[in-house]
């Protein structure tokens, strides 16, 4: 074996290595970091410094055992959310659930297309083709159905590419002292009292857990068939996805910090993605540019997923990409026809970046529904079995839940008063 076969060779093994370590948790955490998610580090950074950064690594922890009751829910029942939620709450509460993360997505593929719309009007491409493009890729998955792994594989592809925004921890020198103090201020109960600190505070919760995830990661681990013998590998990925991802919204928020060090602009995606061409460095903008398209795309395909997903379960039809189209016709028509709306709003309403802290803020508010009925599901023995969470991990659960709804409520209560 010669040495181009010897490389060959090690590339493919390292690629199947890859492959099997990384599934539906590596998938739901990458695609949590979305482009409007990559926006509001960056804001955060830009208005408030280092300041967030300790929330973002907190942050970590409750992102993780939350999803991971997900894993819980799927191998202890062997069923998707959509499908255990009617039958352990009946048809209103569970379809109730479905619509709060409906809203969710709609606002989230505003902000999807928006920040694709953006990007491509940098490089000369009309909104028009930009849309129509994500369409087809969107579509284009299906050609792909029949096999949950020929699509899991697409979508870890797509996932490599967002993993550019980890450049920044290299690019840009970090203020070891700013960083120390940000540590500090949280400690100091007045930060608190600041409305902005407080809006980008609850922002950041609304772009780190989302309704859809939970939907997504139970149901992807059923349709691939994850079986018992795969729980302690799904929770290590998913724990590993958990701190790529947050590592991803630091690394943006650093690059956020240096563009306002700079002189530059984040208000909007356009407005971030030139200032880091003009201040930062023509090739971080390209690259910077491919990670924000790539996160929407995922973005984009997990969310509709996690719908189609959803609702297939909760109407009891043929679902998931190890079906083929024809045998699951309704799943594959609901994956692909949930996004359109949003396409057409972007169309005809250019101007939606500033929604985007809304949308995350409102993301806060409607996790809520879904995330109360997951903890009481695992807490059920008779659900999912020796799965099932202990009343100590169930009350913290609930508390944190509580934090989260709280804080949105206060910033929208504060945020109509003003």
């Amino acid at each position: 074996m010669n040495f181009q076969e010897r490389v060959t060779k090690g590339i493919k093994g390292l690629r199947r290595s890859l492959w099997a370590l990384v599934g539906p948790g590596w998938l739901v955490m990458l695609a949590d970091v979305d482009a409007p998610s990559i926006l509001t580090a960056m804001q955060s950074g830009y208005y408030l410094g280092y300041a967030m950064i300790p929330w973002l690594l907190i942050l970590t922890i409750p992102l993780y055992f939350i999803q991971e009751l997900t894993i819980r829910a799927a191998l202890g029942s062997g069923k998707g959310m959509g499908e255990l939620l009617k039958e352990s709450y009946g048809a209103p509460i569970a379809f109730l659930s479905l619509i709060a993360m409906l809203l969710i997505d709609g606002a989230a593929y505003i902000g999807e297309y928006a920040s694709i719309a953006a990007i491509g009007i940098i490089f000369g491409i009309p909104v028009v083709v930009s849309i129509a493009l994500t369409l087809v890729f969107h579509t284009g998955i299906i050609a792909v159905g029949g096999s949950y792994k020929r699509v899991e594989n697409t979508l870890i592809a797509v996932s490599a590419f967002i993993l550019i925004y980890l450049v920044a921890f290299a690019v840009i020198p970090i203020g070891i002292h700013g960083l120390t103090q940000s540590f500090i201020n949280i400690l100091i109960p007045s930060t608190y009292y600041d409305s902005e600190y407080v809006a980008l505070l609850t922002a950041n919760v609304g772009a780190v857990i989302m309704p859809w995830m939970l939907y997504y990661q139970q149901s992807a681990i059923v349709d691939k068939g994850l079986r018992r013998e795969h729980y302690t590998h799904e929770r290590f990925e998913t724990a590993m996805g958990a701190v790529m991802s947050e590592a991803l919204m630091v690394s943006a928020l650093i690059v956020g910090y240096w563009l306002r060090v700079k002189g530059g602009y984040v208000d909007g995606f356009q407005e971030a993605l030139l200032s880091i061409y003009k201040l930062i460095s023509p090739y971080w903008f390209i690259a910077a540019s491919i990670g924000m398209a790539a996160a929407a795309l995922l973005a984009i395909f997990v969310i509709s997923m996690g719908f189609a997903y959803g609702l297939s379960e909760h109407f009891g039809w043929a679902r998931g990409f190890s079906r083929s189209p024809r045998e699951a016709w309704r799943f594959y028509l609901f994956y692909a026809v949930e996004i359109v709306p949003a396409a057409l709003i972007v169309l005809f309403m250019r101007n939606l970046t500033n929604l985007i802290l809304d949308i995350m803020i409102f993301n806060s508010l409607a996790l809520s529904i879904p995330l109360i009925l997951l903890i009481r599901v695992t807490s059920r023995k008779d659900l999912v079995g020796e799965y099932a969470i202990g009343r100590a991990r169930a009350i913290a659960l609930y508390v944190v839940a509580a934090l989260i709804v709280g804080i949105g409520l206060y910033t929208a209560l504060t945020s109509l008063i003003a």
